[in-house]
């Protein structure tokens, strides 16, 4: 269904006249995708709040590494790039969104991103997300086998079907992980705070309606000073 530029009304429509048949329907597609888009879209930086991968490797062998993060509290907002760069001792991960003034519905969107790598030089490479959040650091070598996958960041919880579910940034729809081990102190405050969130992954939960779940042990967990609220301004 067309929307007006900025500024414009659409034409009258003459007293007792009926709405074509095809424009309900359009209306009510576009209703039920959860989104009416306004204007042009507004790019700015995305959050990077969380990584998993091995953490040793060996030289010029290929891994897997996974990197996710929060985009909009509704679906008023879609991800546009993920990046991963390499530099001499560190790993950078970042991301662009782009939002919309609009009316959707309130269904929390987060992103998560694989990449098969890669990396040549042996060496300690630390891992850095958006807004200074420590993502660990990865260990290259020259011999030696891979470790487990082993996972760093921020995001929320919720209880569902017996599970506590994390989400990076926000429980979206991307990769929403099973938590092993969580404290009780933290089930309390999880649901309002901001999680930090150390673990390594652990195969499977099943948790009811949502089905099964990649799980993470938690090693260690903290509530950290921002809110729900505050992922973005």
């Amino acid at each position: 269904m067309a929307t007006p530029p900025d500024g414009q009304q659409p034409a009258a429509r003459p007293a007792g006249s009926s709405v074509p048949l095809v424009s309900v329907l359009g209306l009510a597609v576009l209703l039920a995708a959860g989104c009416w888009r306004i204007g042009d879209a507004t790019p700015s930086d995305a959050l990077v709040t969380w990584a998993a991968y091995p953490e040793t490797v060996r030289v010029d062998e290929p891994f897997s590494f996974e990197f996710a993060g929060p985009v909009s509290p509704d679906q008023c907002g879609r991800l546009d790039t993920a990046t991963l760069a390499i530099t001499d001792a560190s790993i950078e991960l970042a991301a662009v969104r782009s939002t919309f003034r609009t009316m959707c519905s309130p269904q929390n969107v987060s992103f998560y991103e694989a990449r098969p790598l890669r990396i040549a030089t042996p060496g300690a490479y630390r891992v850095r997300g958006s807004a200074g959040i420590d993502l660990g650091t990865l260990i290259v070598t020259d011999t030696g086998s891979f470790s487990g996958i082993r996972m760093w960041g921020e995001g929320t919880i919720r209880e569902a079907a017996g599970c506590w579910l994390f989400g990076p940034g926000w429980i979206g729809t991307q990769r929403v992980f099973a938590l092993d081990g969580l404290s009780p102190e933290l089930r309390e405050v999880g649901t309002e705070r901001v999680l930090h969130v150390r673990g390594r992954l652990r195969a499977f939960s099943d948790c009811g309606n949502w089905g099964s779940r990649p799980r993470i042990r938690v090693d260690t967990a903290w509530a950290t000073d921002k809110t729900v609220g505050d992922l973005y301004p």
